[in-house]
């Protein structure tokens, strides 16, 4: 039944639907990865590891997104308060959870990279992971600043910085495939 479907597909549907395959492959895999991770250092979780929690990735991510965040808004000349893993602007703040970090992003950037066949992989993760940290910074900064503006609008602007990085990433990827992938990208 495998043969008689791949010997249905042409070479070009078979490169997609393998790369297809590999991707959602890796992405399955660190996401598990990530799951049993966060159960790990999760204080309240069953397994939980002081060691792993010690040298958590998870607190690495946070510190390198709310340090950042708070010199600019101090730069700004705003009144921080900080109470990690909240930032407050005057009156209004946020509570960044370990799903605002953008590790997902991050995962499904990684699969893509490592699912698709091309050169410089090393230069376009790095350069991805980096920009995808630096888009969360201005999504926060941007969130910050508007809910203390506008409390109001916390859903919508919360949505939209969100979309506005998805298509940041997008546009690297497409760029990195473009530039350096055998397959020929139309568009």
């Amino acid at each position: 039944m495998h043969q008689y479907l791949m010997n249905l597909l042409d070479s070009g549907t078979k490169k997609i639907l393998i790369i297809f395959i590999k991707t959602l492959g890796i992405y399955t895999i660190l996401s598990v990865f990530f799951y049993c991770y966060e159960g790990l250092v999760d204080q309240q979780g069953k397994y939980y590891s002081p060691f792993l929690d010690q040298y958590s990735i998870i607190k690495l991510i946070l510190n390198l997104l709310i340090y950042p965040l708070v010199w600019i808004l101090k730069i700004l000349g705003y009144t921080i308060s900080v109470h990690s893993p909240s930032v407050w602007v005057g009156a209004s703040g946020v509570t960044i959870l370990t799903p605002c970090l953008g590790i997902q992003i991050m995962i499904g950037y990684v699969s893509l990279i490592l699912g698709f066949p091309a050169a410089k992989k090393l230069l376009f993760l790095i350069a991805g992971l980096v920009l995808i940290h630096l888009l969360n910074i201005g999504r926060m900064l941007s969130i910050l600043l508007t809910i203390e503006k506008h409390p109001s609008v916390i859903d919508i602007s919360h949505d939209i910085f969100t979309y506005l990085s998805y298509a940041a990433i997008l546009v690297l990827y497409y760029v990195w495939v473009k530039n350096y992938s055998d397959i020929e990208v139309t568009g």
